[in-house]
C-alpha cells in the first residue's frame, strides 16, 4: 500500500504543478489577448484619425481651389505679380478649349446627318464662381492682397 500512497502523492504533486502551469499559461494568454485587443483599438483609432485628417485636407484643397477661382474672376485682366503666370496658364487653356470646341462645331456642321452624341463630353465639373463685392479700406487698397508688402501701382488719373 505504501507504493500506492507514494504513487498517489506523486500524481497529486504532478497534477498541482500542471494546474499551476496551466493557470500561468491562461494568465499569459489573457494578457496577450488584452494587449492585442488594445493594440487593435489603437490602430483602429489611428486609422480613423488619418481618415479624418484626409477629409480635412480635402476640404482645404477645395477651399484653395475656390479661392483661386474667385481670384481669377476678380483679377483675370490684371492679376498681381505672383499670380500672373497661373492666370496666364488658365487663359491659355481656355483659349485652346475654345479653339477645339470651334473645330468640333465645324466638323459637326460638315456632317449634319451624323449623330455625334456618343462623342460629347459630359460637363460634370463645370467651373462655377460666385462673385462677392469686397469693400476695401484705404490701407488695404495700398497693399498687395498676397501680403508680399508690395505697394499697388497707382493708376494714372484720367485727364
Amino acid at each position: 500500500m505504501a507504493k500506492f500512497d507514494n504513487f498517489k502523492k506523486s500524481f497529486s504533486e504532478a497534477a498541482e504543478i500542471f494546474a499551476e502551469k496551466a493557470a500561468g499559461f491562461a494568465k499569459v494568454a489573457a494578457e496577450k489577448t488584452k494587449d492585442a485587443a488594445d493594440k487593435a483599438k489603437e490602430l483602429a483609432k489611428i486609422g480613423k484619425l488619418n481618415a479624418e485628417i484626409l477629409a480635412k485636407k480635402d476640404d482645404i484643397r477645395k477651399a484653395y481651389q475656390e479661392i483661386g477661382k474667385i481670384y481669377y474672376e476678380y483679377f483675370q485682366v490684371d492679376p498681381h505679380e505672383p499670380m500672373k503666370a497661373a492666370c496666364a496658364k488658365i487663359d491659355e487653356a481656355m483659349a485652346i478649349i475654345a479653339d477645339k470646341q470651334a473645330e468640333i462645331e465645324v466638323l459637326k456642321a460638315a456632317n449634319p446627318d451624323e449623330d455625334f452624341s456618343e462623342y460629347e463630353i459630359v460637363e460634370d465639373d463645370e467651373i462655377e464662381v460666385e462673385v462677392y463685392e469686397i469693400e476695401e479700406t484705404a490701407a488695404e487698397e495700398s497693399e498687395c492682397c498676397c501680403e508680399c508688402k508690395e505697394e499697388k501701382a497707382e493708376e494714372p488719373a484720367a485727364e
